[in-house]
């Protein structure tokens, strides 16, 4: 059970599920209605890691030979299965929170499959997974509006800040793979741009990431809290910067995944009542 969970990636979900309660708590969600959307962000969010694990088993079995395809914890028809149940959950749950959440959870459950199937091999697999990111973040809008009011809603305002700060995490982490990548012939970001460059453009994405924290301060977004929150946006700021001369990628990344939570943790504690 614990490979299948592996599988599944928690803290990717997490996070996702994390970007998903801020954006229902900023537009006043009432609490009664977050179980369906969690379920469908879980859900959708979990079957993605597992079919991009099932395509690329190959090269997991020399950049990550623990994983459990890799390893043969799990078997690639299980995988699928797995997959299988777990689209099939977040589009049922989805179809019950409103039409417009719906599209968007079978937009992105088939964006998923194609970004693992094919698009990860590419310069473009980096910004994609970013745009399914931040859709999560946007999504609660759809919960009870359309596509259009996302841009009058007040988490326009925060999305720039996840959406190069994940970016850049998601450039840096292809540089750990770039050895699989180069062997699977693929064309990512940092197999076309070099090693070098491309730690380089991952870091610079993070803090501009950061600076946009200003943003939502400028805007009053946080209404009353906006002081409070000016001060977190200082000190995260600063780790960016801090950030900038690290040199050991993994800890990088990892650093980067550590401040996405707490900033998401500060959203929510600043949100206007």
């Amino acid at each position: 059970m614990g490979a299948f969970l592996e599988l599944t990636r928690p803290s990717v979900w997490l996070l996702s599920v994390l970007g998903l309660i801020v954006g229902m708590r900023f537009i006043a969600v009432p609490i009664n209605q977050w179980i369906l959307p969690i379920i469908t962000v879980f859900a959708i969010c979990a079957s993605g890691s597992v079919i991009n694990d099932f395509f690329d088993r190959s090269i997991d079995s020399i950049n990550k030979p623990k994983r459990p395809l890799a390893s043969g914890k799990v078997t690639p028809q299980e995988s699928l299965w797995l997959y299988l149940a777990l689209v099939s959950v977040g589009l049922v749950a989805a179809f019950f929170v409103s039409i417009n959440f719906f599209w968007l959870a079978a937009i992105n459950a088939y964006l998923l499959y194609v970004y693992s199937w094919k698009i990860k091999k590419n310069w473009m697999g980096n910004l994609l997974d970013t745009y399914l990111a931040i859709s999560v973040f946007l999504a609660p809008v759809l919960i009870s509006g359309g596509f259009l009011d996302i841009l009058s809603s007040p988490l326009i305002y925060l999305a720039p800040i996840p959406f190069f700060v994940n970016y850049g995490r998601e450039i840096l982490k292809a540089v750990e793979d770039i050895k699989g990548d180069k062997k699977a012939k693929a064309r990512t970001l940092p197999v076309i741009l070099g090693e070098k460059r491309a730690i380089l453009f991952g870091k610079l994405m993070v803090f501009v990431g950061a600076l946009c924290l200003f943003i939502p301060y400028y805007f009053r977004v946080f209404g009353a809290s906006g002081e409070y929150y000016f001060m977190f946006a200082l000190a995260v700021f600063a780790s960016s910067i801090f950030i900038l001369g690290m040199r050991n990628i993994t800890k990088v990344q990892k650093l980067v995944k550590v401040l996405m939570f707490l900033v998401l943790f500060a959203f929510f504690w600043f949100a206007p009542a």
